[in-house]
């Protein structure tokens, strides 16, 4: 994780002269319009991610640059957990799967110049299973849903007016994830 952090730094940096050439596309405002995909850590796993951001409005509470963006998110991950195996031969265990699908509210501030830094909600719903694999005796399966939330911040650092990589922390399917945003 470690490699990957710092050569999304080293790519950062090698296009930085090429965001400072153009007006701010770190700014978010009313048009701005934002698909993240991206990676995450939680402690059952790697999950993977996505999620849009639209410009919803501008100048908050009559603060300048304070902006809303409304949007929507994904999240999966899945495990599998091995008992063993049985004297046939054959491994045996449970498959986990866990999704949450939910919409965002995150509002936009400018803190640092060049990079969208952000603080949101989020509401929606969890979809969580396991299944049992293997010979033998099948002792069935299991799934749960409810309401799920959760709090992020994050920033985004655009290379041009297309593409841009991002960081977040909070808690969505993951405590912290980081990946590309693709900018309309």
């Amino acid at each position: 994780m470690k490699k990957l952090t710092l050569i999304l730094a080293v790519l950062a940096l090698a296009f930085s002269n090429n965001v400072m050439a153009q007006k701010n596309p770190a700014l978010f405002g009313n048009n701005s319009k934002h698909i993240r995909v991206g990676v995450g850590v939680n402690s059952y796993g790697i999950p993977v991610e996505a999620s849009y951001d639209q410009g919803f409005m501008q100048d908050l509470f009559g603060v300048k640059k304070l902006n809303l963006g409304l949007g929507g998110y994904i999240g999966y991950y899945g495990n599998k957990e091995s008992l063993g195996v049985w004297t046939d031969g054959h491994d045996h265990g449970y498959k986990y799967s866990h999704i949450i699908v939910g919409a965002r509210g995150l509002f936009h501030y400018p803190f640092v110049p060049k990079i969208d830094t952000y603080a949101g909600l989020m509401l929606g719903y969890n979809i969580a299973s396991s299944s049992y694999y293997g010979n033998g005796i099948d002792p069935g399966h299991a799934s749960a849903g409810g309401l799920a939330w959760g709090g992020v911040v994050g920033a985004r650092y655009q290379f041009n007016k297309t593409w841009g990589i991002y960081a977040e922390a909070g808690y969505s399917i993951s405590y912290l994830s980081f990946g590309l945003v693709y900018s309309l």
